[in-house]
């Protein structure tokens, strides 16, 4: 079976985008990722950096109770591709 394209918006997928689009556009969370940005080691290496983030993802993430829906939450956030967005984080720094 083949996945069908999943690009969004010139991103890799939805979840990429859609987590793009909140760190550009909560101010608190721009602000703590563009601090990662700044750091002189995270910003030298673009795997260190999309560790950083997928850690930042992981601690802003809301205790839910076992359920369907968190079930999908945490299957939508493992679809985020946390180098793509590094990479383009160090690119426009």
């Amino acid at each position: 079976m083949h996945e069908k394209n999943r690009e969004y918006n010139g991103y890799s997928n939805y979840e990429t985008w859609n987590f793009k689009l909140w760190a550009d556009n909560d101010e608190p969370t721009y602000n703590k990722i563009q601090n990662l940005v700044k750091d002189p080691v995270l910003s030298q290496d673009a795997q260190c950096l999309a560790n950083a983030l997928r850690y930042l993802a992981d601690d802003k993430a809301p205790e839910l109770k076992t359920s369907f829906y968190s079930d999908v939450m945490n299957a939508s956030i493992r679809e985020v591709n946390y180098l793509e967005i590094a990479k383009s984080l160090l690119e426009d720094k």
